[in-house]
């Protein structure tokens, strides 16, 4: 090269180079044109309650209050009867340890039934923990809500239920903005709510985001495991943000004259079938059920109930033409379905099919009326004392059926009455 041509070279590259330095210096001017420092990273975002909390696992004496914070936290509920009492403290701890995180399921234990309670949630961020030392963050506390403890001698209640709803959470909370909540004590999701569980923004977007709106904060719901539940990488955690009372998914309990019998149907197929690969025990976890259920039917507070009512995904009378979609079903005709009759359930509420159907009892078959839900349906039961009426809306409160099932009073109770 000669050293004409060396000295341009090295002149364009002065030139280039400066430019870009000149460049660089402009996008972190000010509007003066003063070079300023590179804006410094956003702050971390501030401790809030970012989901619920929502009410589960009712019973006479407790509840679990659960909530979700943006950050982990340790957590507590404060809780107490009326405005005058001091405020009693609950939290969580698994072996020895409080339980730290951003999910917060708190139980209050040793209620009284029948009464209603105030609570507020508090929880304080964690921001560092070592060994022997933990930096505690900021605290956050909730506002004020209630919620009123089950109870057996209560004489007249409401529940709603429903189904099959697979994410879709706009219909959801039209249904639920629907329902006339005056004296409704439980909500029943009879599942298949979800499509599968893959992450927590599904839960909380298509499930706890409409109920909490509408009415989780001071209304328990009980969720009925689907076979749409038992699929996905979070399928196993669906009791972390769903507990119930026992830690099962297969339980009883109380309110009113109504005995409620809770069942998991499982999945609908072969545990063999490829659909599976080869992680599910259903089989045996139905078996499992299934000598609960003998004992359960022979308990002082089942056979003391007025009524007895079944809550089970799948119904067991429906069987499919491609029968291995049916082998979970025809496993609950063969096995529980006589024990069903044998305890004598008053009423079967069911979903899974999408269809909306209700079924006279066939003597023999199934001693008492079957209803399945549809995904665009409300069931909502009213019960007094010897009667309980089941009326079957759309979710624009149109009304599909109604009926009536009456319980003959026991004769000692009668002749009190009558003398």
């Amino acid at each position: 090269m000669s050293g004409t041509k060396k000295f341009l070279t090295a002149i364009l590259s002065f030139v280039l180079i400066g430019s870009a330095a000149m460049a660089e210096a402009g996008s972190n001017a000010s509007p003066s044109g003063k070079a300023t420092a590179p804006p410094a990273a956003s702050a971390v975002e501030p401790l809030r309650i970012a989901d619920g909390p929502w009410l589960q696992a009712p019973s006479e004496t407790s509840v679990a209050i659960v909530w979700r914070t943006n950050l982990p936290c340790v957590s507590e509920v404060e809780y107490r009867v009326g405005e005058t009492e001091s405020w009693s403290h609950a939290f969580s701890a698994s072996h020895g340890l409080r339980d730290i995180g951003h999910l917060h399921a708190v139980r209050l234990e040793g209620l009284t039934p029948g009464t209603t309670y105030r609570y507020r949630l508090v929880s304080q961020e964690i921001r560092e923990y070592k060994p022997y030392s933990v930096t505690f963050g900021a605290e956050v506390r909730s506002g004020e809500y209630s919620f009123t403890t089950l109870n057996s001698q209560k004489g007249a209640f409401s529940f709603v239920a429903l189904n099959d709803r697979h994410e879709k959470a706009a219909p959801l909370r039209a249904a639920l903005k629907n329902i006339r909540w005056d004296g409704v004590d439980l909500v029943v999701l009879n599942g298949d709510m979800l499509n599968y569980f893959e992450s927590e923004p599904q839960a909380f977007n298509a499930i706890i985001a409409p109920c909490v709106e509408s009415f989780a904060k001071s209304i328990p719901f009980v969720y009925v495991r689907g076979n749409h539940e038992a699929r996905g990488m979070l399928a196993r955690k669906l009791m972390d943000y769903f507990p119930t009372p026992t830690g099962r998914y297969y339980y009883a309990f109380t309110h009113g004259n109504v005995r409620f019998l809770v069942l998991d149907s499982g999945e609908d197929k072969p545990d063999t079938s490829p659909e599976y690969s080869g992680l599910v025990d259903f089989d045996r976890y139905r078996a499992e059920q299934t000598e609960w259920l003998k004992s359960e039917i022979q308990s002082r507070a089942f056979r003391h109930a007025a009524f007895r009512v079944l809550l089970i995904h799948m119904p067991f009378h429906v069987i499919e033409k491609d029968r291995a979609q049916s082998y979970g079903r025809e496993y609950i005709r063969d096995h529980w379905a006589p024990l069903f009759n044998r305890a004598g359930i008053d009423l079967m509420i069911s979903a899974h099919t999408h269809r909306l159907s209700v079924h006279r009892p066939e003597k023999g078959k199934w001693n008492y009326p079957i209803v399945i839900g549809a995904p665009n349906t409300v069931l909502r039961g009213d019960v007094a004392r010897n009667r309980l009426k089941l009326t079957v809306t759309e979710d624009d409160g149109t009304v599909r059926h109604e009926f009536e099932i009456v319980r003959r009073a026991p004769w000692w109770r009668r002749w009190l009455e009558q003398n």
